[in-house]
């Protein structure tokens, strides 16, 4: 079963197929474990139990970057978080994340993808990026508290 199918067959949006490729959970085209994992989890997809139950041992500041930057791994959420944490980390030089993300995470980050989260921070910071909800709409900042 291919990527479209899979997606029409178990209801499942095709980045969270592709992703679970990328991650080495299954494999395309859907084998019989592929394809029963897919089952399972078509069945817990979207019911609010299992969000809820699956957030709650996320630190609030976590959850909310989960929230707002879905598609950033873990790294990316590290360093927007340094940018975003303290006033002085704003400033923080390319090489020295690089250094504290192969320490922590044992991970090489290319430089035009720290200039890239940097822009990111810098953006929030400068209150373009905002969260809408129908008639609401919230600053990034506002929920960051920067």
């Amino acid at each position: 079963m291919k990527l479209t199918e899979a997606t029409e067959t178990f209801r499942i949006p095709a980045k969270i197929i592709a992703r679970m490729e990328k991650e080495g959970l299954i494999c395309l085209p859907l084998d019989e474990a592929g394809s029963q994992a897919l089952s399972v989890l078509s069945q817990l997809w979207g019911r609010h139990w299992f969000i809820g139950e699956s957030l709650r041992g996320i630190r609030v500041r976590e959850r909310t970057m989960l929230l707002l930057f879905p598609e950033y791994n873990k790294i990316d959420r590290y360093i927007l978080n340094t940018f975003l944490g303290e006033p002085c980390m704003k400033k923080v030089s390319t090489e020295v994340l690089r250094y504290r993300v192969k320490m922590a995470f044992a991970a090489d980050v290319d430089v035009q993808r720290i200039r890239d989260l940097r822009k990111a921070a810098a953006n929030v910071r400068g209150r373009k990026k905002k969260l809408v909800l129908g008639n609401l709409s919230l600053n990034y900042a506002d929920i960051f508290g920067v």
